[in-house]
């Protein structure tokens, strides 16, 4: 194996040291991309610390940075030092006379995933016996008594619950409120909400608005997924949820939390019903797959100006079937379809952002104002400035001016 390479390239990735060894001790190589860059500690020390590990081991030091060992059956390697941009608790940790703060500085930072993936690099390409990031993580990251903390817990909660009397909500009310989601039934969604029950909601956190969010974000979740499986489409769906729980997870108060995921239940019900009267008499459920496929590229490329041939090509169709197959099904031109997705993504910037028209037009890949205008019209009945009018949001009068779209 070129170990060579394999050091240069770890050590542009990460930015730091790496070190190859010999079977005694015996440094090989050691290799660093950032020429100014040097460690605080020798060759020999970082061995003969590390090196009382087993392999893949991530050590960490002085609570500040990590190295990685890694044994290729004959020789070893060693990554690092780094520090990670993320907390992540670690098993094996050590400290060492460093008062150094200037160099502590320069220590390269990255994402605990790409040290990582790193080390899981080295380690499957020596080693027949691969190992996942699941498995580096349980030898490293996860206190050992975990699975047996939970165990605990839990028999002291369901302990708990029978000496008061608790029981949470029953399930068939969860079914309900998610199944009006799945069905697209706003009406039987605010009746399941207004539902009530002697039994509580269960401990999610300590603090009582960290539970709310935590709440909300279960139910997000579980609706986004009933939203799913009324037809909506995932990543469409995946993106309203990241949306609701970004604006949750800001919220200082806990009614404001209520108030954003019961939105998002209701929007999402929205969603579906709005889907199934669009799709009243198609057997949507027989519907060739290529069409969820076309509807997931559309959705991703809604900021690009979007050509029938380039979906076909990635789909591995031909162009003239794929528009056929989609008007089959869809009862609309895959030309008008894409027109319109952007039409309503149109409608949701003019509402909730400042963005001028013509940035508008820009990002969504017309090749001007007047262009998205006209068919923005065509499908509204109003131009964009209307719309705007009576539909932004006026919030917006008092804040400070927004980052571009691009």
């Amino acid at each position: 194996m070129n170990y060579h390479y394999l050091i240069k390239h770890i050590s542009y990735h990460l930015h730091t040291i790496v070190r190859h060894y010999a079977p005694d001790g015996t440094l090989t190589e050691s290799y660093c991309a950032r020429v100014a860059f040097q460690d605080v500690f020798s060759d020999e020390e970082i061995y003969r610390v590390i090196n009382e590990y087993s392999s893949p081991a991530i050590l960490w030091v002085n609570d500040a940075f990590a190295y990685a060992l890694v044994r290729t059956g004959t020789s070893c390697f060693v990554i690092g030092p780094v520090g990670f941009s993320e907390p992540v608790r670690f098993n094996k940790c050590h400290y060492m006379d460093q008062d150094d703060k200037s160099w502590l500085e320069s220590v390269p930072i990255c994402s605990f995933d790409e040290f990582s993936g790193d080390i899981l690099l080295v380690h499957n390409l020596c080693h027949t016996d691969e190992i996942t990031s699941e498995g580096l993580h349980l030898a490293n990251c996860i206190d050992s008594g975990t699975d047996e903390k939970i165990q605990e817990s839990f028999s002291q909660i369901v302990f708990r619950n029978r000496e008061l009397g608790k029981t949470h909500n029953p399930y068939d009310q969860e079914i309900r409120e998610f199944s009006s989601i799945e069905t697209g039934d706003p009406e039987q969604l605010k009746r399941s909400l207004a539902e009530d029950y002697t039994g509580e909601i269960g401990t999610l956190a300590d603090h009582p608005l960290r539970q709310a969010k935590n709440r909300a974000i279960v139910v997000v979740t579980l609706a986004s997924r009933a939203a799913i499986r009324g037809g909506i489409q995932p990543e469409a769906a995946y993106s309203l949820s990241d949306s609701y729980i970004q604006k949750i997870e800001k919220c200082r108060d806990i009614p404001s939390v209520f108030h954003l995921f019961h939105a998002a239940e209701y929007e999402y019900a929205q969603m579906v019903k709005e889907l199934n009267e669009q799709k009243e008499g198609i057997l949507s459920k027989d519907k060739n797959p290529h069409i969820n496929k076309c509807k997931d590229y559309i959705f991703s490329h809604l900021h690009e100006k979007i050509v029938v041939r380039d979906i076909a090509d990635t789909l591995g169709l031909n162009a003239g079937y794929l528009s056929e197959l989609f008007h089959t099904c869809e009862k609309i031109t895959l030309t008008n379809y894409i027109r319109r997705e952007k039409v309503r993504l149109a409608e949701n910037l003019l509402i909730y952002s400042r963005y001028s028209y013509s940035e508008i037009a820009t990002y969504l890949g017309f090749s001007s104002q007047s262009h998205l205008g006209k068919y923005f019209r065509e499908a509204t009945g109003m131009t964009m400035r209307q719309y705007r009018s009576i539909y932004g949001v006026r919030a917006f009068d008092t804040e400070k001016p927004q980052s571009r779209l691009h």
